[in-house]
């Protein structure tokens, strides 16, 4: 068999409109590890595996906060630009639609995950983790509300983080203070 020669003529691999990039990787990888664990495991399992990773990470997120800024706990100003800040740098648009002593309802236009988020609802967890063992760190409860989500099909998500105990929809998820949190208070 002759060797095979290169055609010296082809256009370079590096100009080819190939659709692939580190985020056409990183959706790909999270929207088919979401889709087998919600076909395999079920919904409410996979969101029961998701939270567990994103309350690790959430908890993870608040002692870098609190280290950069020096203290011990975070102040509710201080939560507040911390999960707009997370957001932005994980290339999401959370912003403040409306807030009082007793909520605070955050939009979003963005999804951090990407087009990966799109009908995986249980990915939604790392939101309502993330900002529930955070919010709670801080003023010692939470309860969040994923009211819409871009993976169920919304244009834009609605999230309501419950600052006091209220009457809970079956989908809210509630969140305590940890003990570290607490011992540092």
């Amino acid at each position: 068999m002759p060797p095979i020669i290169a055609n010296t003529t082809s256009p370079s691999l590096d100009s080819l409109v190939i659709d692939f990039d580190q985020h056409c990787l990183f959706d790909t990888l999270v929207a088919g590890m979401a889709d087998l664990l919600e076909t395999t495991a079920g919904v409410d399992d996979a969101c029961a595996y998701v939270s567990s990773i994103a309350a690790r990470l959430g908890s993870d997120i608040e002692k870098q906060y609190k280290t950069a800024l020096g203290v011990q706990n975070l102040n509710r100003d201080q939560l507040l630009a911390a999960l707009i800040n997370l957001n932005k740098r994980a290339d999401g648009a959370f912003f403040i639609i409306e807030e009082d002593e007793d909520h605070i309802v955050l939009g979003n236009c963005k999804c951090p995950l990407g087009n990966a988020v799109i009908s995986h609802p249980s990915l939604c967890m790392l939101t309502s983790n993330i900002f529930g063992v955070m919010t709670a760190n801080a003023v010692g409860y939470a309860a969040v509300d994923l009211e819409q989500t871009i993976a169920r099909g919304a244009a834009a998500c609605r999230v309501v983080l419950h600052l006091k105990r209220t009457e809970l929809h079956p989908d809210t998820r509630e969140y305590f203070r940890d003990d570290a949190s607490a011992a540092s208070n």
